[in-house]
């Protein structure tokens, strides 16, 4: 059921998402090269915002995570690579790797913390 709430939650995402313009220039949209993430950690990253709230889409958490993994402009919108990265996200939803993740976060309270503890480093 919660696989079904997250695919949920990236579909609305993905449809909010394309309605909104990025509006910003190259250098506010470019991915953060500070803190470079594998593309496992970053969907990690993304999905746990989605597990720690019930609106996650509306949370300053989720916003910051976007920006982190470099889906989300400086303005906290989403930017030219958002969608490709949602449509990618839905594919590692499937996988196994994603299932043991789901398990590893199975409380708002974990989810929570693995953002804390991921974001930390920053």
């Amino acid at each position: 059921m919660h696989a079904l709430k997250v695919i949920a939650a990236l579909a609305l995402i993905a449809t909010l998402s394309s309605a909104c313009s990025s509006g910003g220039s190259r250098a506010e949209i470019s991915r953060n090269v500070a803190s470079p993430l594998n593309e496992d950690q970053r969907h990690r990253l993304y999905a746990a915002p989605l597990a720690a709230s019930d609106s996650p889409l509306d949370t300053e958490t989720f916003k910051d995570v976007c920006q982190h993994i470099g889906v989300f402009d400086a303005a906290g919108k989403p930017n030219d690579q958002y969608m490709a990265f949602v449509s990618q996200h839905v594919d590692w939803g499937m996988k196994s790797e994603a299932n043991e993740f789901r398990h590893e976060i199975n409380s708002k309270d974990r989810a929570r913390q693995y953002i804390e503890a991921h974001l930390s480093g920053r």
